[in-house]
């Protein structure tokens, strides 16, 4: 019998990505569109611009944003627009913070996050209570699409299910053997557990696409299967599939995971439960946006531009900058950036004032990424060996010269894997493996994946680096404190 193609969905803030693979993970047919506005709508008409030639019959699966909330009625159709993953509600989340909510504590700091789902949906009820009532159901974007593929429009939406990675940040225990919701913490918010849907694995059967968008689209006839986050699907897509296996996904922000057996609770670590198996502790902090902001902003270039201006300035000459504290290294909303070392002095152009600048957010990027690397090892008592890498919208120079990578592998005195980004092909792995069409997930990952180059550190770079390292985050500290103090 023919081998079903697989059909992934990645639907980002700025665009949406469909490809289809054949089980061998060759990239049959590929689209994309961009996102007009942040609107189940504009959601709706990119995935028809994107999608290919589909399959008449297939497996199919979406990955999308973590921590965005679509509020629904009955039939799936908005009540309020989409509360986007960086939207926030301080005031909500302040509150909640205040909550004795013991059995939360492991992942408390982003289930309470101003960002996260919960501050976000108080607020639409403490705004609009009449609205709020006609609310059937809380989902995230991937679960969302899912059924908006599954279901006729004139369809009642009934028995919804979620994926445990898109349930996180909504208030889920993934600690335990099937991880389920926090039952006090909606009786304590006095908000109906009935709105928000089951918690099932990833991968896990939800019916044939048959829906009036599934007809648009091409989907009708695919099967369908349970979602996950996109940084979930990146992990995957980044071969983090076994204890031990260290990722970075640079995109719109730097999502750094790291697979566990178990759980052992650290304050700048929240953790997923692995959409195959084991733990992800980890972290999530603004980058690559901060990097754009910064070129089109501050330095009014574009990003290749400012890349090029940084690798310009020798080792060591950057200015030292600081991310922001709010999410990594720090929880704390107060902290915000800094720059330091920024010296008066006519004889530089400013072009090289410009690179200085763009070199310093640049190594601060890949230092705040070290912490992570150089946590990771002590708290877990382990040695990562090599980085897996994926850069999904790094500026690149010459169409293939990595000097992004380099600077990394430099730094962190450590091989970088780079791998293909394929984040539709990480959204189909979980039911790849449920269907049986793999055997196991390193069969998964060794047909699916690809790997792109291995970047070897380079001693003379990291020389220049060797004693800032040891600095850098003493020095945040001491930045946080002041924050503090203020």
């Amino acid at each position: 019998m023919e081998s079903p193609q697989l059909v992934g969905v990645h639907l980002g803030t700025a665009s949406v990505h469909v490809d289809v693979y054949s089980t061998d993970g060759e990239r049959l047919a590929g689209g994309e569109a961009p996102v007009a506005e942040q609107t189940t709508l504009a959601w709706e008409r990119a995935l028809h611009e994107a999608a290919p030639a589909l399959p008449q019959t297939g497996i199919g699966s979406v990955a999308s944003t973590s921590g965005t909330a679509v509020l629904v009625d009955k039939y799936g159709e908005p009540v309020f627009p989409p509360q986007m993953y960086f939207d926030s509600a301080p005031e909500q989340a302040s509150k909640l913070q205040d909550l004795d909510l013991s059995d939360l504590s492991i992942n408390q700091n982003i289930a309470f996050s101003p960002t996260s789902p919960l501050p976000k949906i108080l607020k639409l009820r403490a705004e609009y209570p009449d609205k709020f009532q006609t609310v059937e159901w809380i989902l995230s974007p991937t679960t969302w699409l899912l059924y908006r593929l599954r279901f006729d429009a004139s369809t009642p939406w009934r028995d919804i299910e979620t994926d445990w990675t898109n349930a996180l940040k909504f208030g889920a225990d993934v600690t335990t053997p099937l991880p389920t919701w926090f039952e006090s913490l909606f009786e304590t918010l006095d908000l109906p557990r009935s709105l928000f849907p089951a918690i099932r694995p990833p991968g896990s059967f939800i019916g044939v696409a048959d829906g009036q968008l599934a007809e648009r689209t091409g989907f009708d006839g695919i099967k369908l299967f349970q979602g996950l986050t996109d940084g979930n699907a990146s992990v995957l897509a980044n071969g983090g599939v076994k204890p031990g296996d260290f990722s970075i996904t640079f995109g719109a922000s730097s999502v750094v995971k790291y697979v566990s057996e178990s759980v052992s609770p650290h304050p700048a670590l929240y953790y997923h439960r692995h959409p195959i198996d084991g733990y992800l502790p980890g972290a999530s902090f603004d980058t690559g946006n901060l990097l754009r902001w910064f070129f089109d902003r501050v330095l009014n270039c574009t990003p290749e531009r400012g890349l090029e201006l940084a690798r310009q300035v020798p080792s060591g000459h950057g200015y030292e900058v600081f991310l922001k504290g709010n999410r990594s290294p720090f929880f704390d909303a107060d902290v915000a950036g800094s720059l330091l070392g920024l010296n008066y002095d006519n004889s530089l152009s400013t072009e090289e004032v410009h690179g200085r600048l763009a070199r310093g957010l640049i190594t601060g990027i890949i230092l705040t990424e070290w912490t992570y690397i150089s946590l990771v090892e002590e708290h877990f008592d382990t040695d990562i060996d090599r980085v897996l890498v994926i850069n999904d919208g790094t500026p690149t120079l010459d169409g293939n010269y990595d000097w992004w990578n380099t600077l990394r592998a430099s730094i962190w005195d450590r091989p970088v894997v780079e791998m293909e980004p394929r984040t539709t092909a990480g959204a189909v792995m979980a039911p790849a493996l449920i269907t049986s069409i793999y055997s196991d997930v390193e069969t998964a990952a060794e047909n699916l994946l690809r790997e792109r180059d291995v970047i070897e550190p380079d001693p003379s770079v990291g020389a220049d680096f060797d004693t800032q390292k040891e600095t850098y985050f003493d020095r945040w500290r001491d930045i946080a404190e002041f924050y503090q103090r203020e």
